[in-house]
């Protein structure tokens, strides 16, 4: 005899079965369908199910019923198009701060959202060998505790380090714990970032996130909203370069033509690109003053130079001797 709970979750399980067993290529006829109900511990009627399918279908799925020759049900579409997981999936291949560990759990579950002859296709293209991962294990958890200090209004301590040459870990300000007010996370240059509040220089500074260890969430009331308040984070990317912190400034550069893609790559398409002479423009932008930022323009050779202000003028040409000292 069935089991009275089981036939309750019955409309569940149509669902769940046409998710996982049918898509627009694959379809289940309704005797396999029955069939899957009752390894499911569900024994029911054909016309039950035809009640079943007409409920999922005036909430909203796309199901396509038998025609003709096909004998089959099909989910024709999803919440996610296989193309848009495929992006989800190569992003998330491509994260450094993501273990291998990490990514791979979190692609079996975008597995879900698709059926499994459409996972198996996916999961041909997962190729995580060789690629720069995070061996971090903490990431998630320290995201999880950022993401509820920033929800909450509080402050977070933890501590902060780098590597040495020998890979060792070397912890800042002596091994003391940092504490700061957390207001926003921030993915850049491959990396993810905490925008948080630094009383003792009264100012928003970014802590990459997989280099925080032991992230608690504090009882204190979160410091700086008028700081933050000043930062744009619209424009935020566009004037960090590699998330160095530094005196934001406006400074106008000149371009050769063959670079409008890389800076509007940079600085986003609404960026104001004034003709400078037959084969260059002048951008003005702000920028965080920094020595990655010297580092890019340097790295452009003569298809860029800073033209104003003077004193940032005068610090490209300070750190490029320091550079060309190291050489000789």
């Amino acid at each position: 005899m069935p089991r009275p709970e089981k036939q309750k979750l019955k409309l569940m399980y149509v669902k769940q079965i046409l998710e996982e067993y049918t898509d627009e290529a694959h379809g289940i006829t309704m005797d396999r369908l029955l069939e899957l109900l009752a390894m499911r511990g569900v024994k029911t009627e054909r016309k039950s199910v035809y009640d079943d399918i007409d409920t999922l279908m005036d909430e909203g799925m796309d199901i396509q019923k038998p025609s003709g020759k096909d004998h089959t049900y099909r989910l024709l579409s999803r919440e996610f198009s296989i193309a848009e997981l495929k992006l989800m999936i190569d992003s998330i291949q491509a994260s450094k701060f993501l273990s291998e560990t990490t990514s791979r759990e979190i692609i079996r579950k975008l597995n879900r959202l698709c059926s499994t002859h459409e996972a198996v296709q996916l999961q041909r293209s997962v190729i995580l060998t060789n690629r720069v991962k995070n061996i971090e294990s903490q990431m998630a958890s320290n995201v999880d505790t950022i993401n509820r200090a920033i929800a909450e209004g509080k402050q977070i301590t933890y501590k902060y380090f780098d590597y040495t040459a020998q890979k060792r870990k070397v912890y800042r300000g002596g091994g003391e714990p940092y504490v700061r007010s957390p207001y926003a996370l921030v993915y850049s240059d491959e990396n993810y970032y905490m925008l948080a509040y630094d009383a003792a220089r009264d100012q928003i500074r970014p802590y990459r996130v997989d280099r925080m260890e032991k992230v608690k969430l504090l009882a204190l009331d979160r410091a700086g909203q008028e700081a933050f308040e000043k930062i744009d984070l619209a424009q935020y990317q566009k004037y960090t370069f590699s998330m160095f912190a530094g005196k934001v400034e406006n400074v106008s550069m000149v371009f050769s033509n063959r670079m409008v893609n890389a800076v509007m790559d940079r600085f986003g398409r609404d960026v104001l690109m004034l003709k400078e002479d037959e084969g260059h423009f002048k951008i003005t932008v702000p920028v965080a003053v920094s020595p990655q930022f010297f580092g890019w323009i340097f790295g452009l050779g003569e298809l860029a130079k800073i033209v104003w202000p003077e004193h940032v003028v005068e610090q490209m040409k300070n750190a490029l001797n320091t550079v060309q000292s190291k050489y000789h």
